[in-house]
């Protein structure tokens, strides 16, 4: 695994990499990942890629909704089928047909990308994966195979999903508890995912894990803002190596997307030992310390073992015994 240089993000967001047919953008419940994905959007259609927009949740902007070049798949519930209760299965679960919305996003992309301006390219939105991974994991991850694999004949086409990990991790399928983490499974097909963070979540991360190893002082950052946070790319290249990257994103007065690399501002030294936490030997029974004499004591112990090793071996040879001089490795012709 490598650790990315520059800022990758920057170019994938700007759609000049090419090579992420899939990228997955992951949320928590203290900060969205709405907005960076429509700043993502409109690049796309900043560059004259159709837009093909999945709705399971909510609708995009109304600026990239009115664009000409958007279509729109519709998985929203209507109010009578809220209304008769045919908009969710007996479980609760969403009634969506998942072997119809594969018909309609390949309709739609065929449709788009007979008017988009970059020799057919597109990108199709999943506004929200939670309904899909709550009717058939297995299904939804067979969609976005599918669609990756569309994505990829054009080099400028692009999937992006969005989902919840605090939520999806929770979800198991029919197939039973001992499945693994939605999440894992998300990073195994996708090309890029992003997981995105406040701002304020810097301070907690542990020095070393966004570098190359070599420990960063401790920071602090401002409040949480959905338009400005931080983000960690897992990009995962043609060559089969994961680069690494943490930037600090923020959406601009024009919709656009910002980025820029993390500077740690150093606020003092990490936490002690005295202040990490309780010591774990404090009510012990008996004391796990050495005295200096007790220290010294140890040292001068003359262990069997070193002895035995000090020894040296003699042999003498008898009668019946064959000595043979000849190269034992004499077959390997070295």
């Amino acid at each position: 695994m490598a650790m990315a240089t520059g800022l990758s993000i920057k170019r994938i967001a700007a759609h000049q990499q090419h090579s992420v047919p899939l990228l997955v953008l992951s949320e928590t419940a203290q900060q969205t990942a709405l907005p960076l994905m429509e700043a993502m959007v409109r690049e796309g259609l900043g560059h004259g890629l159709g837009v093909v927009v999945v709705c399971l949740e909510q609708l995009l902007s109304r600026d990239i909704m009115c664009q000409p070049a958007v279509a729109l798949v519709d998985c929203r519930p209507t109010m009578a089928q809220i209304g008769d209760g045919s908009a969710f299965l007996p479980n609760g679960t969403r009634q969506i047909d998942l072997a119809r919305l594969d018909r309609d996003v390949c309709t739609q992309i065929e449709r788009i990308s007979a008017v988009s301006k970059v020799s057919g390219g597109f990108v199709v939105v999943i506004d929200d994966l939670e309904p899909l991974l709550n009717i058939s994991r297995v299904d939804t991850l067979a969609l976005l195979r599918k669609l990756r694999s569309v994505a990829k004949q054009c080099q400028s086409s692009r999937i992006l999903a969005r989902y919840s990990r605090d939520i999806a991790d929770q979800r198991t399928d029919k197939g039973g508890p001992h499945l693994p983490l939605v999440s894992n499974v998300l990073r195994s097909i996708a090309d890029a995912v992003v997981d995105v963070y406040p701002m304020d979540v810097l301070g907690t991360w542990m020095p070393g894990w966004y570098s190359n190893g070599e420990a960063q002082p401790f920071v602090t950052l401002g409040d949480n803002d959905e338009r400005r946070g931080l983000l960690r790319l897992e990009h995962r290249r043609q060559s089969g190596k994961v680069g690494y990257e943490v930037a600090a994103f923020e959406i601009n007065e024009q919709q656009r997307p910002v980025f820029s690399a993390v500077k740690a501002v150093a606020t003092g030294e990490p936490p002690s030992a005295a202040t990490a936490g309780p010591d774990p030997r404090q009510h012990l029974p008996f004391n796990l310390d050495l005295t200096d004499k007790q220290r010294q004591d140890r040292a001068d112990v003359e262990l069997p073992y070193l002895e035995a090793q000090a020894g040296e071996i003699h042999y003498q040879m008898a009668e019946e015994d064959d000595w043979d001089e000849d190269d034992p490795d004499d077959d390997l012709e070295i």
